[in-house]
């Protein structure tokens, strides 16, 4: 029987979207607003003097997270599987985009060692969608 049979998806993808959305739009609204502020909260740092280019980010992290909020609907029907599926697949590429471009530069001494934690939960959460969409978890051909 298929998750879309079993009534497993219904459950728990919209608040998958709504949690990870809201961590991606608070982070963006954070760093776009109060970056000095933002990084401290993740134990990281950058210097003042670079914190345009942080709040600039931060606009991207804010699109991302913004996307998961067009999937908070169960996805029920054709239509609602499609808009799910499509904001899955595009966040989770620009997740695993950004924990490999994180980790290469952690492993050339670029970055600290702290955004790992960044690297590592964009990881995670495109590893969860990425294995979703191939098991079909929220149902489709």
């Amino acid at each position: 029987m298929n998750p879309e049979e079993q009534g497993f998806w219904p459950r728990w993808i919209p608040r998958w979207n709504a949690a990870v959305g809201a961590m991606d739009a608070l982070t963006g609204v954070l760093l776009m607003a109060a970056p000095g502020f933002a990084l401290r909260l993740m134990g990281l740092a950058v210097p003042p003097g670079e914190w345009i280019w942080v709040s600039w980010i931060g606009a991207f992290v804010f699109a991302v997270g913004a996307c998961y909020f067009f999937a908070l609907k169960p996805p029920v029907d054709r239509e609602r599987r499609i808009v799910c599926a499509t904001v899955w697949r595009m966040t989770a590429m620009a997740r695993t985009v950004v924990a490999l471009f994180l980790a290469g530069k952690i492993a050339s001494g670029m970055l600290a060692s702290g955004w790992a934690t960044v690297a590592l939960t964009d990881a995670a959460v495109a590893a969860v969608q990425w294995i979703g969409l191939k098991r079909r978890w929220i149902g489709g051909r």
